[in-house]
């Protein structure tokens, strides 16, 4: 569009000179001439050779007709958008070589019409470049802001993440404080009131004591095992521990979690399998990258870890149904879930968990 301003604005400067040169039938066609080979600038779909062509077709008959002079500030402009020195000045020669045709008043014209060509040109360049610097400036803060706010959100992450494992890690330790002095205290307790009962068997107001007392220590002794039962339960959460896992690991992880629920007993055999196999992709492997995939369906929880390594461990003697040490774990943890484990190896090794709900 400013372009189009530009030769809009050239257009008028030329056309003043009708009251300088005869309006000759060689004058129209000079001025349709120059209208069509300076919109052909413009059409994105024209070939460059093309165009080249219609500047060169009409610089050469300016040679020959000299009153083309009078619109050669419009065709400079679009000479002046060459990367080409050459071509950038090739309209000045046709122009001298037909500035001998023209007295002092119309030489003055067109050195007038081409020098405002020639600032609008720079002018409108000048404004392009501000623009594309302005473009790329903003991408750029626009990517570093993305930047920051996805490393923000990471932060966010792993700071939510640590503050579940401390939480979890304190729940696992008050329900062993628990179970190891409390339970035990109780134990002892009901032990003491159990000797005391048979020692005072034929007292029979005592011996009523003493089993209501009994009650109330077994009532308490029940909660606490309740109690202590939830703790360690709540204080494991496989999202979590994987997450820990991928944050420790000495290549890249990408974690998929879509698992609304999952027994306890599945998700430590889990977490057990997807360490062993992030550190054997990280001991025995060139990857640089690991998929893990823990994925809930209607009849079963599914676990896949795939690594990139261009290595293939099934060849060195690690069969598919797990030989090698760390993989006859991870079988045999699958396996007392009543779950199906396969490994194989397709751009990377893989291996694959399934355990279905209805035996867990």
């Amino acid at each position: 569009m400013e372009r189009l301003i530009d030769k809009s604005i050239i257009l008028l400067v030329c056309l003043a000179a009708l009251f300088l040169v005869p309006q000759t039938t060689v004058f129209i066609v000079a001025l349709l001439l120059a209208l069509i080979v300076s919109s052909l600038q413009e059409i994105n779909y024209v070939p460059p050779a093309l165009k080249l062509a219609g500047l060169c077709v009409y610089l050469a008959l300016v040679v020959v007709f000299p009153v083309f002079a009078v619109f050669v500030p419009l065709l400079a402009y679009d000479c002046l958008r060459a990367k080409n020195w050459v071509l950038k000045l090739c309209w000045v020669l046709p122009l001298l070589a037909a500035l001998r045709e023209f007295d002092f008043t119309v030489l003055l014209f067109l050195a007038v019409a081409c020098l405002i060509s020639g600032v609008l040109f720079w002018r409108t360049a000048q404004a392009q470049r501000e623009r594309l610097d302005y473009t790329a400036l903003r991408d750029e803060l626009r990517e570093t802001s993305l930047a920051l706010e996805q490393n923000n959100r990471d932060l966010q992450e792993k700071q939510d993440v640590e503050v579940q494992l401390a939480t979890l890690a304190e729940r696992g330790r008050i329900a062993r404080e628990i179970h190891d002095n409390v339970g035990h205290l109780l134990t002892r307790s009901m032990l003491q009131i159990e000797a005391a009962q048979v020692v005072h068997a034929d007292e029979t107001v005592f011996k009523e004591e003493l089993e209501r007392i009994a009650t109330t220590v077994h009532e308490a002794f029940d909660t606490v095992r309740a109690s202590v039962h939830n703790l360690h339960e709540d204080s494991f959460d496989l999202y979590t521990q994987l997450y820990a896992i991928a944050q420790d690991a000495l290549l890249s992880v990408d974690l998929e979690y879509q698992v609304t629920e999952i027994p306890d007993t599945v998700a430590h055999g889990f977490a057990a399998i997807v360490r062993e196999a992030v550190a054997n992709a990280a001991k025995h492997s060139n990857a640089s990258l690991v998929r893990v995939s823990v994925t809930e369906y209607p009849a079963f929880w599914q676990l896949v870890v795939h690594d990139n390594g261009s290595k293939n461990p099934l060849k060195k003697g690690v069969s598919q149904e797990g030989n090698g040490m760390g993989l006859a774990s991870m079988e045999e943890r699958v396996r007392s879930l009543k779950g199906v484990f396969r490994t194989d190896y397709d751009k990377g090794f893989r291996v694959f968990v399934s355990i279905p709900k209805e035996r867990t």
